[in-house]
């Protein structure tokens, strides 16, 4: 049986999302024009002060190309 860690914060995922547009080589300020957010909002979400609704993250995942368990996985 293959077990499955998974985070348990928000800056878990903030970290996770900010890797995932690093990796994309996307700035910020690419990201808020693509999403029709402000960059703060972006920074917010990548520093673990908020969390970005189910919407949102599918756009993201779209943007950078990847899937949840990139989020909510934790990689070893």
């Amino acid at each position: 049986m293959i077990t499955r860690k998974y985070i348990k914060s928000k800056k878990e995922l903030g970290k996770n999302l900010k890797k995932a547009r690093i990796k994309s080589g996307i700035s910020q300020e690419a990201v808020s024009k693509l999403t029709n957010l402000n960059r703060s909002s972006i920074s917010y979400y990548e520093s673990g002060v908020n969390i970005p609704n189910i919407f949102i993250l599918i756009k993201l995942m779209r943007i950078y190309k990847i899937n949840i368990d990139d989020l909510i996985l934790i990689k070893k």
